[in-house]
């Protein structure tokens, strides 16, 4: 081969790996119950693909810098939709959703499906009906614990407040707010998204019985499409807010998953903000702010559940009006900002 065209060839490949990153995976946690959601509760299953397809690719959405956001967020809540009613089999990765994506922030990529593996885990469990409802908690707990033996890729256990709020200090970014304020149609098809996930887990702590748990996830669904998609609740709601069961049994998984649905909301604000220009950067800055620090299991419990009785069957007004949970949360940050100034 001429010398000249080799010499071209590894100016190329430097310049291509500038970038690189070691696209590391790791198995899942082998149990008697994997796999279990999938044979129980099929059609939830596929629920779960739209959901983890729309919040892959509407990363890559963003990064094309669409000219009308507006004109964009409903063309891509048109598509979610027709998704909803033909889901996919079977749950694609990540990259080839978002390939722009994955090429921009691997390891973004790696956290969040790292953390939508221990998602699987735990459904897995809950729908296990060979797992007795007292020993439920010691396969969840060993769950989390292989989750956070992968430090570099696991959301922290610790709550939302300490790790979303004072760690990222997240009303105090230029980039807050961003991805709202021009995409509302989309951020209010995640926050159905963010209702629907914890509520299962309440429903099949409400319903071990494989049967009994199978017609009340059901019920769950139609309440997706028949309630929720109607009149879309005006926030992010927390895991505390719709199972408080589920968050008293295992306080760091539903710390885990505020994280996660969190760190979708930064992670698309960043995207949309003309403000960060190394998108990359700023990324990787908040995945090292939100992944978990020791001594942050210690943290965990450390929420209050203001609905401890909440029925998830159920779609009440509160999950559509009024500030909850977050709400609450950020006005007492508003209020302790104000008095140090």
């Amino acid at each position: 081969m001429n010398i000249y065209v080799l010499f071209f060839l590894s100016i190329l490949l430097f310049s291509g790996c500038i970038n690189f990153e070691q696209r590391n995976e790791v198995a899942q946690l082998s149990g008697s119950y994997n796999y279990e959601f999938y044979k129980n509760h099929i059609e939830d299953y596929k629920l779960t693909t739209v959901a983890h397809w729309a919040h892959g690719k509407i990363s890559d959405v963003l990064l094309s810098n669409p000219a009308n956001p507006k004109q964009s967020d409903s063309q891509f809540l048109k598509e979610a939709l027709w998704r909803l009613k033909n889901p996919s089999q079977t749950e694609p990765h990540q990259d080839y959703v978002a390939p722009e994506f994955a090429r921009l922030a691997w390891r973004a990529i790696q956290v969040i499906d790292w953390t939508h593996k221990l998602h699987e885990q735990l459904y897995d469990i809950m729908a296990d009906s060979k797992i007795a409802p007292d020993e439920k908690k010691y396969w969840i707990d060993r769950a989390v614990d292989y989750y956070l033996s992968e430090p570099d890729v696991a959301f922290s256990p610790a709550p939302f407040e300490e790790v979303v709020m004072k760690r990222v200090k997240l009303m105090r970014q230029p980039w807050f707010k961003s991805f709202r304020n021009h995409w509302p149609q989309t951020i209010e098809l995640f926050w159905i998204f963010h209702w629907w996930h914890p509520v299962v887990y309440e429903t099949q702590i409400l319903f071990p019985g494989s049967e009994a748990q199978r017609k009340a996830i059901l019920k769950v669904n139609e309440l997706f499409f028949d309630k929720a998609l109607l009149t879309p609740t005006n926030r992010m709601l927390l895991s505390r807010e719709v199972m408080p069961r589920f968050s008293n049994l295992s306080p760091e998984s539903a710390n885990i998953f505020d994280n996660l649905h969190m760190f979708h909301g930064v992670v698309y604000d960043i995207l949309a903000s003309p403000k960060v220009e190394d998108k990359r950067k700023e990324i990787y800055k908040i995945i090292d702010l939100m992944v978990v620090r020791p001594g942050d299991r210690t943290l965990a419990q450390n929420f209050p559940t203001p609905h401890p009785e909440f029925d998830p069957l159920g779609y009440p007004l509160w999950l559509k009006k009024g500030s909850g949970e977050m709400g609450r949360i950020m006005g007492h940050a508003m209020n302790i900002s104000h008095e140090v100034k």
